[in-house]
């Protein structure tokens, strides 16, 4: 494929740039690994080693199979994505037959993969043959590891790979706000995606690995898995999303990146104090808002580490938006800043007439170009998803807040429908979040709106840091302070003493989860 044109994007605020797209698809570029360095580690998995010739044997064994029970262009297959190699070669192999992989995550509660499962209706569900297939929900399987290799004079099961406008993935969002949403995600939209994502994680010839250590259905994952393996590296599976240790364990070479949000982060911290210099080259941050104050602390132990701020949502896929700085020159700002577009997309940035916003201006980020999925899967997307030639074409409303610098950056405010409103008072819970990190002792801090009283009231919950050697706040003195800092309606009318702000399976602050740990220490203790 020679590439496509991007358009011309009229009156964008930034502009990423332009580029030819590399190949097709994905399965195209990991295809050229197998044929020029067949004998390279594409995946470590424990002691396993399995290269790039074994990888792809595997993925054109499974695509025969698939072949067999006449899988069609565009039709969605779910994995059972464990983090192995047979099943990273069964997404190769439902790509490689033009059809779209849908993964899911096998430790999610099987209420929530009957919610998937019931959107995506598969006519097979492909698992690696470990452990137990019941997120299959009674669907058919076929058992991957049962499915032989091909003889070496075999004729290729693939003598056509994807086009560009094939779907490559359907990946659901988080659903926190209510029904999980299937992303559909082109080919095209991948690669370029793949290709910006290097220049910032992998800009250097060689390299050591990359770990793949999150939930294979989220973003977070796609990144470690698609971008290493695409550039012909190696990428680490962790079996255990939650084996920091084995995560930051000694190796003879740095990771060239490690990929995790801030809330992982901050957990690394909390658990472990890693020497992030011998750990990795760079960290990609992303998921939520990256706060400079945070990677201060880190201190001497991330001096010399690129940190790359990653913003996109999953509608634009993975990432539309980089920053890359270090702990030395972070901006003086309350977030680092999102930076700018990805290649062959725009930004604009409007006010709620959506009329254009300038630098100095705040409004809502609006992104075009190459990265855009197709919609939802079912059809539809609301408003969010539109086309239009002011935008460039096919553009997507993020919903979230930014504003424009002078240095022809990003910076991420929040977003437009998670503002809370107590009392008339309109907030984001981010803002009430840097209030409690600056009174003494806090490390971490979340908040929540409890509704249905006379009148709505905040809640919070906050992490002592257990390495200081003071006496911690009482709750009492806790609201004092807050009282000093915020007006008397968001006040927190109850102050909860938790030992971390949870995370979901995609590595987001769970205040769900950070409630019901409060509640069950406050059943342990007794009234």
């Amino acid at each position: 494929m020679t590439g496509l044109r991007a358009g011309e994007f009229p009156n964008a605020t930034l502009v990423g740039e332009r580029r030819e797209l590399p190949a097709s698809s994905v399965v195209e570029l990991i295809s050229r690994w197998a044929r020029t360095a067949p004998d390279a580690v594409a995946l470590e998995c424990g002691d396993t080693r399995t290269t790039f010739r074994e990888l792809w044997r595997r993925s054109m064994a499974i695509a025969a199979g698939l072949r067999e029970r006449d899988v069609q262009p565009g039709e969605v297959i779910g994995v059972i994505a464990h983090r192995t190699a047979e099943s990273v070669a069964a997404m190769i192999a439902v790509m490689a037959v033009r059809a779209a992989y849908a993964p899911i995550d096998p430790t999610n509660p099987l209420g929530r993969v009957r919610l998937i499962l019931d959107q995506v209706r598969p006519r097979v569900m492909l698992w690696d043959g470990t452990g137990s297939a019941e997120c299959a929900g009674g669907l058919p399987t076929l058992d991957t590891s049962g499915i032989p290799d091909l003889p070496a004079d075999s004729p290729a099961p693939v003598t056509r790979g994807p086009r560009h406008d094939d779907l490559a993935y359907v990946v659901f969002t988080s659903g926190s706000t209510g029904l999980p949403k299937g992303v559909l995600v082109e080919h095209r939209s991948l690669v370029n995606y793949i290709g910006w994502a290097t220049t910032h994680v992998l800009p250097d010839a060689g390299g050591a690995a990359c770990p793949v250590f999150a939930s294979m259905s989220f973003d977070l994952a796609l990144t470690t898995l698609w971008v290493p393996l695409a550039q012909g590296r190696t990428i680490v599976l962790l079996e255990d999303s939650w084996d920091y240790a084995r995560l930051y364990a000694p190796r003879s070479r740095p990771y060239d990146f490690i990929k995790a949000t801030p809330s992982h982060f901050r957990l690394f911290e909390r658990m472990l104090r890693p020497e992030y210099r011998s750990a990795a080259k760079r960290l990609m941050i992303g998921g939520e808002p990256l706060e400079p104050a945070m990677l201060r602390q880190m201190g001497d132990r991330i001096d010399g580490v690129e940190v790359v701020n990653h913003y996109g949502p999953t509608e634009t896929t993975i990432g539309c938006c980089a920053y890359r700085s270090t702990v030395r020159d972070l901006p003086d700002l309350p977030t680092v800043p999102i930076g700018s577009p990805a290649w062959n997309a725009a930004a604009y940035v409007v006010d709620e007439r959506g009329g254009p916003v300038g630098v100095g201006g705040q409004g809502e980020l609006i992104v075009s170009g190459f990265g855009i999925a197709r919609g939802y899967l079912g059809g539809g997307g609301g408003d969010r998803f539109f086309d239009d030639p002011a935008f460039g074409g096919r553009a997507y409303r993020t919903g979230d807040i930014v504003e424009v610098l002078p240095e022809g950056v990003l910076l991420h405010l929040g977003r437009k429908d998670s503002q809370l409103k107590v009392s008339g008072h309109r907030f984001e819970a981010a803002e009430l979040r840097r209030h409690a990190m600056s009174l003494p002792l806090i490390a971490d801090a979340a908040f929540d709106v409890i509704r249905g009283g006379v009148l709505d009231a905040v809640e919070a919950f906050v992490v002592f840091d257990d390495r200081s050697t003071q006496t911690p706040p009482t709750e009492r003195e806790i609201r004092v302070q807050l009282a000093s800092l915020l007006p008397k309606e968001l006040v927190p009318r109850r102050v909860y003493v938790v030992p971390e702000i949870k995370v979901n399976a995609n590595g987001k602050r769970d205040v769900g989860a950070t409630r019901e740990l409060a509640e069950a220490r406050a059943g342990e203790t007794g009234p």
